[in-house]
């Protein structure tokens, strides 16, 4: 559930004179009610180059400043091509840019003209290189005869625990116009993912049509006033305003977020039930027979790639509730960058204490390990061959289409964290993975597995309390004494480090809660979701 990542950002030490005269508000990255579409397309090759640190910049957080010279004062140039398709735009950024500290990511965005003349507007965000966190803007062009005379970047919101921080910058910007060669396609896929989206309302609409739902509980499950979050009922997304620190956002379509755990589900659980469809007695497999390279004292004969996704090796360093997960020595995994450094740490770090399947530990490093025998079981690349395709069914975007790896040739994928999505995505994953969909996971997974993740019956690992079960990489909370049930109301959620939660309630509601302050109580979601559809089953 957490996941202890040791990267600070941004010692104000280093910041002094950094200040400049502020930035535009947000109205300037908001299309005002006159706006129109232009003349012409806005299509073309455009990089962006920073100066050596941002024109402005507050920090509000930072856990771990560098000793050193910050490299992550220093963004990486954004390069992108941008395709119009009647004033949305929708860009691209090659892979293989970026920075040792940075790089870049660019939502859907617009481009509209006024009597002062045409503006662009993309949200972009900086993801920290090597992890997962994300810190999120607009980018403001202002457009002249066909030319970028201007551009602004704000950043104002993130999704990182310990690192936040305000900044904006003004910079060089060189542009190409000429449409994309895959504009075509490009405008195709962002038609079809919008055709796809669950329909947004606002959260005060879903009052009106349940009076019952508390939108001030709704707002504490959330977890702080930060959060990205909403309520998922009858295919609708009731979604709170997108929050930043200078206003709300007018992009919130486009607003990138991090998995970290919730890639143990979605990539590492889904990946090995898909795979356990197609060839039935996979998940049985001996991890030692799927991944050779993994040396260590001890083989891992007996240790299955279930095991691995159940978290029930029999491999740890103490049984109680997370502690070796939050061990200081876990920074050493998290903050290496090859394939070996991962591989070594993941198979010999820990010694065999119990008999596979016993004993239940939180560890990130069977996640990654799990990834490596997806890996070994498909002869490549788990991630394009397992998970993209799923993504694609389901018309999610393209947010999805990669995922953090190690940084080698190898670019094995991370499969415990680094996912990125958009908040539909979230959403419609959410209704994915609620029981009123069993019969498209039945076709896509282990009938079996997918079941007991899900809590179709009762199954999982006792993990931290009473109430609280682990199956399949999938968290289950027992809520009936929040809804005043005679009977257990086991509900499966998702869940990752700094605030994050996906929760599927069994009568199809789903919430879903992107914060950074730590707090994983979700718990006053349970009466928004027994208001609009009963939840007691006696």
């Amino acid at each position: 559930m957490r996941q202890p990542l040791f990267l600070g950002l941004l010692a104000a030490a280093l910041l002094a004179g950094t200040a400049r005269a502020a930035p535009p508000t947000m109205a300037a990255f908001t299309p005002p009610p006159e706006a129109r579409a232009p003349a012409h397309p806005f299509e073309g090759r455009l990089t962006l180059t920073f100066g050596a640190r941002p024109g402005g910049l507050k920090v509000l957080r930072d856990d771990d400043p560098p000793r050193g010279p910050d490299l992550r004062l220093a963004w990486p140039a954004l390069a992108l091509s941008v395709a119009d398709d009647g004033g949305r735009l929708i860009a691209e950024v090659p892979e293989g840019g970026g920075s040792a500290a940075w790089d870049w990511s660019v939502g859907p965005g617009r481009v509209w003209s006024t009597a002062k003349g045409d503006v662009a507007v993309l949200p972009v965000a900086l993801r920290e290189t090597n992890a997962n966190c994300v810190h999120n803007g607009l980018l403001r062009l202002v457009l002249t005869a066909g030319a970028v005379s201007g551009a602004e970047v704000r950043i104002g919101a993130e999704t990182c625990l310990y690192s936040k921080f305000d900044a904006w910058a003004a910079p060089r910007a060189r542009f190409v116009p000429g449409a994309p060669a895959d504009r075509d396609a490009r405008i195709a896929r962002d038609r079809a993912n919008r055709a796809a989206q669950a329909p947004v309302r606002p959260l005060a609409e879903l009052v009106a049509k349940h009076p019952g739902v508390s939108l001030a509980a709704l707002a504490q499950a959330s977890g702080d006033d930060q959060a990205v979050y909403g309520l998922v009922a009858d295919g609708v997304n009731y979604a709170a305003p997108c929050p930043t620190r200078f206003g709300v956002d007018p992009f919130c379509e486009g607003r990138l977020l991090p998995s970290y755990s919730l890639a143990k589900s979605l990539v590492g659980g889904l990946g090995l039930m898909r795979l356990e469809r197609e060839r039935p007695g996979l998940a049985r497999r001996p991890v030692v027979s799927l991944v050779p390279d993994c040396q260590a004292a001890d083989p891992w004969t007996d240790v299955t790639a279930l095991d691995l996704l159940d978290m029930t090796t029999g491999r740890y360093g103490a049984k109680a509730y997370e502690a070796d997960e939050d061990a200081t020595d876990m920074a050493g995994f998290f903050l290496s960058q090859t394939r070996a450094e991962k591989l070594a740490f993941a198979c010999g770090h820990y010694p065999r204490r119990a008999a596979p399947g016993g004993t239940w530990v939180y560890h990130t490093t069977d996640s990654y390990l799990l990834g490596e025998a997806l890996a070994g079981a498909v002869g490549g690349d788990p991630y394009d061959a397992v998970l993209r395709p799923i993504w694609r069914d389901l018309k999610l975007s393209p947010a999805l289409d990669e995922t953090r790896r190690t940084l080698d040739a190898a670019r094995q994928p991370f499969t415990g964290w680094g996912l990125f999505l958009r908040p539909d995505d979230a959403a419609r994953l959410g209704l994915f993975l609620s029981p009123i969909n069993q019969a498209r996971q039945d076709e896509l997974f282990d009938s079996r597995l997918i079941g007991e993740a899900l809590q179709r019956v009762e199954a999982g690992w006792p993990a931290g309390s009473p109430r609280f079960r682990y199956a399949h990489g999938v968290w289950a909370r027992d809520i009936s004494d929040l809804i005043g049930c005679a009977r257990p109301v086991w509900t499966p959620f998702l869940s990752g480090y700094g605030g994050i939660s996906l929760v599927m309630f069994p009568n199809g509601v789903v919430f879903y809660a992107f914060g950074d302050e730590g707090r994983f109580d979700w718990r006053p979601a349970a009466g928004a979701a027994n208001a609009v559809k009963a939840l007691c089953h006696d």
